[in-house]
């Protein structure tokens, strides 16, 4: 199975209606999750300022930056995880990954969100 074409599910998440204003659509817990769980973000990675940085320009709002270079392009549902400054997930990068960790004990039903990058929320006007 190719992850790009198919990306894993996984039941303990669920995508519908974000409860943050504007946001759109959101990511959800769908069974109680401990702290420490992970959400990996699946996606193409790319040369930041590459032709494909360039040609995939429409997903820069979604983009994750992963080291110096490289950036990831999401196509699961890790890149519909929204903004809070109150963030109840936070990012973790491994060598030519990320994902995102809870920070704390979170329950069924209750929305995940991270904290988004200065850069990022500078990007989209959220700074």
């Amino acid at each position: 199975m190719n992850p790009l074409i198919d990306p894993p599910t996984d039941d303990r998440f669920e995508v519908r209606p974000s409860a943050i204003p504007g946001a759109g659509l959101g990511v959800f817990a769908r069974a109680d999750l401990p702290a420490g769980a992970e959400l990996e973000v699946i996606g193409v990675l790319v040369r930041r300022d590459s032709p494909a940085d360039r040609c995939t320009h429409f997903a820069d709002h979604h983009k994750f930056r992963v080291g110096a270079d490289l950036l990831l392009i999401p196509v699961g549902v890790g890149g519909l995880v929204n903004h809070a400054a109150d963030a109840n997930l936070e990012r973790v990068e491994y060598p030519g990954r990320v994902v995102l960790r809870t920070r704390r004990p979170v329950a069924a039903g209750e929305e995940l969100v991270f904290r988004y990058s200065e850069s990022a929320r500078r990007r989209l006007g959220m700074a």
